[in-house]
């Protein structure tokens, strides 16, 4: 159990520009829902101190981060949203464990959320709802405790976030951020002024997701129970997994698969094989890819905002299970390898030429069934890589986290991959799937390698 002791706004503790900031169609179109990630620290400390501490430090960076401070609005055309810097800042609480820190596991559990802020993102006016929320948690004893963050998504992606989140740490060590830490908070070098032009390519993305065959919608797939759990892979078994991957003679002189293409591929055939579908079933792995380097030109260095494209790889079972892992991977390295700078313009400006956002949104992540999100789950899959991200860098003072992640399981079946917090190579794994097919998908996951 968490016991809440206080709740405080924390403001840049010097002024900051005012005025009203475009946000680009990334950022339109991202889930209007805040990101939690939890930072789980093995250190003696006094709480007190320490919610002082991070408090200091928070007002400290909003100053350089300050659209984080501010809050949206949302424009009468085509329910635009857009940025108003007017520094009303964070909320940071207060908060109070009974458990230690080993009871929480892994902290895929349920008693995990109690970690990261709850945000009413659906009883706030959006002009009063603050973009970042910070939870300090100490645990039973005073040797451990736990940063919970929940930013808006609208704000920023994960790159943009773990670049924040580490820049914070940095000044809560008592270090100063160098020029070329600085953040660049100008989100109109993503702005197109020209009309928007027709589809030029075929954008399997935003097409109507296969069902499994024979039904003629997700009710049944939508009432089935979801385990959340980690599964490792140490260095050497990531190895084991890319020499496997990139085996086949034919590929001689071939650029290796990267470690998302090969995990992405093991996954995805994991997960098939776990469900037993017909191998006929047509199946889609829906991932998120940047585009920071991809547009042309290229994104500043440290760009804070959304810089996202969705993209899909398509196959059906028995493609998937009767090739090799090479033949997954290559799956996923031709729908990434797709996304040129015409491309990203295209799905942009599919985007731009919708009648309203939340219609744009829904091209990307469905429309609400209700209070229920978009269901994507069996016999498709959503994987997001946060490989790149160096959330197992971030230190506020007391040392590298002993976890960084997600905190708790949801509803929706997903896989992420991230790096491990011990920085040796090895790399996580949290994976939310169907109950009645997850011992099997753990089995197929070990027992392939």
């Amino acid at each position: 159990m968490v016991t809440i002791k206080g709740s405080y706004t924390v403001v840049p503790n010097e002024p900051t520009p005012e005025g009203f900031q475009w946000l680009s169609e990334p950022d339109q179109v991202a889930p209007n829902s805040h990101t939690p990630t939890l930072y789980v620290y093995n250190a003696k400390h006094n709480h007190d101190a320490l919610v002082e501490h991070i408090r200091n430090s928070l007002s400290k960076i909003l100053c350089y981060y300050y659209p984080v401070a501010g809050r949206l609005r949302k424009l009468k055309e085509r329910g635009r949203l857009e940025l108003n810097c007017n520094a009303k800042g964070a909320v940071l609480i207060d908060a109070e464990s009974t458990k230690t820190v080993h009871d929480y596991g892994d902290f895929m559990g349920d008693s995990a959320k109690d970690l990261v802020p709850k945000v009413d993102n659906r009883n706030t006016p959006i002009e009063e709802l603050p973009l970042l929320v910070v939870q300090v948690t100490s645990f039973l004893g005073d040797e451990a405790f736990s940063i919970g963050v929940a930013l808006l998504h609208t704000l920023s992606d994960g790159v943009a976030s773990i670049q924040f989140i580490n820049s914070w740490a940095k000044l809560a060590r008592g270090e100063t951020l160098e020029p070329h830490e600085m953040p660049f908070l100008d989100r109109t070098v993503l702005k197109f002024t020209e009309p928007p032009s027709p589809p030029r390519f075929e954008h399997q993305e935003f097409k109507p997701l296969p069902l499994i065959l024979g039904r003629s919608d997700t009710t049944i797939e939508k009432s089935k129970r979801v385990e959340a759990i980690t599964l490792k892979l140490t260095a050497e078994q990531v190895g084991k997994l890319k020499n496997k991957a990139n085996a086949d003679k034919s590929r001689e002189g071939s650029r290796p698969y990267s470690r998302f293409e090969v995990i992405g591929g093991h996954v995805w055939r994991c997960a098939s094989k776990a469900r037993g579908l017909d191998e006929n079933q047509p199946i889609l792995l829906r991932f998120i890819a940047s585009i920071r380097s991809r547009v042309i030109p290229p994104l500043p260095r440290n760009y804070f905002g959304n810089a996202l494209v969705l993209k899909t790889a398509s196959s059906r079972v028995g493609d998937i299970l009767s090739n090799s892992l090479g033949h997954a991977a290559q799956k996923i390295r031709e729908a990434v390898e797709e996304l040129t700078y015409d491309y990203i313009r295209s799905q942009i400006d599919i985007v731009r030429g919708e009648e309203d956002i939340d219609k744009a949104r829904a091209l990307y992540y469905g429309p609400k069934e209700g209070k229920d999100v978009f269901f994507f789950g069996n016999p498709n899959l959503r994987i997001t890589s946060w490989l790149s991200m160096p959330m197992n860098e971030t230190d506020f003072g007391w040392g590298k986290p002993l976890y960084s992640g997600l905190a708790g399981g949801v509803a929706q079946e997903r896989a992420l991959i991230t790096q491990s917090p011990g920085g040796d190579g090895s790399v996580i794994l949290f994976l939310h799937f169907q109950a009645e097919h997850m011992e099997l998908f753990k089995n197929y996951f070990y027992e392939e390698i």
